[in-house]
């Protein structure tokens, strides 16, 4: 008995120890706080569901390795993963699984706008607080969600950069872009980017001459480019994920189809560095992307810690990180921002935090935004993308000119294919 093996004068010193080896034990033994994160790792955007499963990942290892969630006692996170496999029907049973079996308390994703969509009615049903990432359809914060943030642009948004950037473009030549022609995917986002395109195009009295979303599992595009060479347009605005990108890009560069004022993608397979490592650079020269992030941020940025975060990358992924991975990063050190001012993993406490975050620098920005602040319905309203063109075998920011480098001229318009 500790009363005759000690003596009762030394009791309350034993208990007192006791007590404070105990709760070391139970702070060590800090459950760690699980991410949900559905993304398509396989299917026609498993590329693109690796890329951000990476930068998570790097977001992850290097909250924990510098003590993990100060306010929870250094607790640590750990990402659980459900593959959508870029189809509605699979994220929504994959959402069900980390809510209800994984009992995830965030969770995040799912780049593919039609697998986010209704996957994020299952999070709010829930009351399980969602960080959207990628996925850029407007409706997905527009239905009165209390439980849905996105980070990054909204269609909208995206839709008006690539006008604004020719409209900057014709202010500085004197040549401007009249008429338009739109090939987009058949989903949830090519549709919603053609409607936005189509309301400013209006506005900036530009004709579109030719409308056309592509079939689902398309293998030849000699219709589609025949019909744009047909309609004689000065650009061609694309909004297509990975595949139907490689297709048109080789079948484009067949044809040596001539737009004066070039091809403008927004984001989809051309924020995709496998899509760049599948084609010759030749293919693409003076291509206009809109992505969002700043794709020569890692020249500009010297920050330590992202040059540590895009090793990680590199090691996984065989490349530089992409748009993908920074924006895996940052949906991380977001959650973590808002656990810490919460305090606590419950749902409830997490999504009042989420609501009121307001972050103006450290990680979470590097995607190139200046600050990230939630408006009623969930929408960073200071998300912006960055417009780059492919000069000389390397893609450089060209608008807002704010980030256009010193050295960089843009090609306006673009050389004819005899030409180059």
């Amino acid at each position: 008995m500790i009363k005759q093996r000690f003596g009762l004068a030394r009791l309350p010193h034993l208990i007192a120890a006791c007590g404070l080896i105990c709760a070391a034990a139970v702070a060590h033994a800090q459950d760690p706080v699980k991410i949900g994160c559905v993304l398509p790792l396989s299917g026609g955007s498993a590329a693109v569901g690796e890329q951000t499963r990476v930068g998570i990942l790097a977001a992850v290892n290097q909250i924990n390795k510098t003590g993990g969630i100060e306010s929870m006692g250094g607790a640590k996170l750990e990402a659980v993963f459900g593959d959508s496999q870029s189809k509605a029907d699979v994220g929504v049973s994959e959402t069900e699984r980390l809510i209800q079996r994984e009992n995830v308390p965030v969770l995040c994703g799912a780049f593919n706008s039609s697998v986010t969509y209704p996957s994020t009615e299952i999070a709010e049903r829930n009351k399980t607080p969602w960080i959207v990432v990628g996925s850029v359809k407007d409706e997905i914060t527009e239905r009165g969600f209390k439980y849905i943030f996105r980070i990054n642009n909204k269609a909208t948004y995206d839709a008006n950069e690539q006008i604004e950037s020719m409209k900057l473009l014709a202010k500085e030549t004197g040549k401007s872009v009249k008429r338009v022609a739109m090939l987009f995917e058949g989903g949830d986002w090519g549709r919603s980017h053609a409607e936005n395109i189509r309301t400013l195009l209006k506005e900036n009295n530009m004709e579109l001459v030719f409308d056309e979303a592509l079939p689902a599992h398309q293998v030849d595009l000699t219709s589609q480019l025949l019909k744009i060479r047909a309609s004689r347009p000065d650009a061609l605005i694309l909004a297509v994920y990975t595949p139907d990108q490689l297709l048109f890009t080789r079948q484009f560069t067949q044809q040596k189809l001539d737009i004066p004022y070039g091809v403008h993608s927004v984001g989809g397979g051309t924020e995709d560095p496998s899509f760049y490592a599948a084609i010759d650079a030749k293919d693409v020269a003076y291509y206009f992307v809109q992505e969002d992030w700043q794709v020569d941020m890692l020249e500009v940025n010297k920050d330590p810690l992202l040059h540590e975060m895009n090793d990680f990358a590199k090691k996984q992924l065989g490349y530089d990180m992409s748009a993908y991975v920074a924006q895996g990063i940052t949906s991380v050190y977001v959650i973590k921002d808002a656990l810490e001012r919460a305090g606590s993993a419950d749902r409830e406490k997490l999504r009042d935090a989420l609501a009121q975050t307001d972050i103006t620098e450290g990680p979470a920005l590097f995607t190139g935004y200046q600050r990230i602040k939630f408006d009623e319905n969930g929408q960073n309203t200071f998300a912006h993308g960055v417009i780059s063109q492919n000069l000389d075998g390397k893609r450089r920011a060209i608008w807002p000119i704010e980030n256009r480098g010193d050295d960089v001229k843009p090609a306006w318009p673009v050389p004819k294919w005899s030409e180059r």
